[in-house]
């Protein structure tokens, strides 16, 4: 089992390709912390993954203290942090004809600027367990499509700062 006692936190994964993440990642051995915006789906997830592999934190992305909420949370249950995994997103239909400000910053927010703070927030315990951050994107990131306008930039944003970080926190 390749994550073996390993905590991984798993931003929106009580649907989807992060509930999938988070099975692999009990299969293999790891515990991990869910997290979403729906209770039912959350603990239906909890559930499936067995009480003693996971714990649930419901909390919105756009929140102040939602990054350090959940890295505290993954501390508190299981004791440290090995893994972040940020795939929680905001996608939704937009183009430069119908996209106003509030929106875009919606999709910058949790695409982009919230993956950063959630590293930041971990980065300290990632340290000690010599941990990683991984970032799920989008092909959306390098191609566009003209009504997905917001998202392919947000996406395209995390990319550059998945890169950025990747060769300052090499040093």
């Amino acid at each position: 089992m390749r994550l073996q006692n390993k905590v991984i936190l798993i931003t929106g994964s009580v649907t989807g390709i992060g509930k999938a993440i988070a099975k692999r990642c009990v299969e293999e051995g790891a515990r991990v912390l869910i997290h979403g915006l729906e209770q039912d789906l959350g603990e239906q997830t909890v559930a499936e993954l067995g009480a003693a592999n996971a714990t649930l934190v419901i909390k919105d992305l756009a929140d102040e203290d939602a990054a350090q909420m959940l890295v505290k949370a993954a501390l508190d249950a299981f004791g440290k942090l090995d893994a972040v995994v940020n795939n929680a997103a905001q996608v939704g239909l937009g183009n430069i004809q119908t996209t106003d400000a509030k929106w875009f910053r919606r999709m910058l927010e949790i695409n982009c600027i919230v993956p950063y703070l959630i590293t930041q927030a971990a980065l300290p315990h990632l340290r000690e367990t010599r941990g990683s951050v991984i970032n799920i994107g989008s092909v959306n990131a390098w191609s566009g499509e003209p009504n997905l306008m917001p998202y392919s930039v947000s996406k395209g944003a995390l990319m550059t700062l998945t890169r950025n970080l990747g060769d300052t926190l090499m040093r």
